[in-house]
């Protein structure tokens, strides 16, 4: 008899435990909050231990493929290209699109009387009125057409198309696009170039700052980086100004 009590008292703080761990799986799947102390009583570290054993692998073996790497190349050595030109022939088009359609703009509402009537003492408001609705998208495409010409000019500079690492490892040349000749060449030194992502991170684009410059240079994803461990070591490596 009192074995049987034995058993079903060990059932039951078994049965008791199983719902324990139930309930608490629920509320760990529900919430993001988990108690250290039950989380210990209920889960082995084996599992977590492996996977910080590996992650520090994993960063101590890329370290030293990184510290492995010669930057004191001997000869020129090309660590990225891009050599899809169909991005590059719609950012031209865009651009002597835009440079077309305001300049015909300008020239179909210009109107003499836009400024014999400006000499005339009168207030914005009648001047306006005056002139009508021709005056303003001449407005329009005097103002807005120069100031959107230059920042389409300005965007196409700033789409890379190769990346050069000059002998020795110090230089490096970044050739752009450029609307008004088979691309653009800054040379400068690599301390003067970081990025904003690590390769591995890049999904679309990669931008890239020089120091000196307002705007980020981009590295399309549809581009080839050759070397990729020279790249991370020297183009990608991390530097703050």
């Amino acid at each position: 008899m009192t074995m049987l009590l034995n058993i079903l008292s060990h059932r039951n703080a078994t049965n008791s435990l199983c719902k324990v761990q139930f309930v608490y799986q629920l509320l760990v799947r529900s919430t993001k909050y988990r108690n250290p102390m039950l989380y210990k009583f209920f889960h082995s570290s084996s599992k977590c231990t492996f996977r910080i054993k590996n992650t520090r692998e994993c960063n101590k073996q890329l370290y030293n493929d990184l510290r492995n790497v010669n930057t004191n190349v001997q000869n020129n050595v090309i660590l990225y290209k891009n050599e899809d030109t169909y991005d590059f022939i719609v950012a031209k088009l865009l651009f002597c699109g835009w440079v077309f359609c305001n300049t015909l703009i300008a020239a179909a509402t210009y109107n003499p009387k836009y400024i014999t009537t400006w000499h005339k003492d009168v207030s914005w408001a009648e001047y306006v009125k005056t002139n009508g609705a021709s005056f303003m998208y001449f407005t329009y495409s005097i103002i807005i057409g120069p100031l959107g010409s230059v920042a389409l000019y300005l965007c196409n500079q700033r789409f890379v198309k190769y990346i050069i690492l000059h002998k020795g490892g110090k230089n490096v040349s970044i050739l752009t696009n450029h609307l008004f000749k088979k691309y653009n060449t800054i040379t400068l030194p690599l301390a003067k170039v970081k990025l904003t992502l690590a390769r591995q991170e890049m999904k679309s684009y990669l931008p890239m700052k020089i120091q000196g410059t307002r705007f980020y240079f981009i590295l399309d994803g549809q581009g080839k980086f050759l070397n990729e461990k020279l790249f991370d070591y020297t183009v990608g490596n991390a530097r703050r100004w």
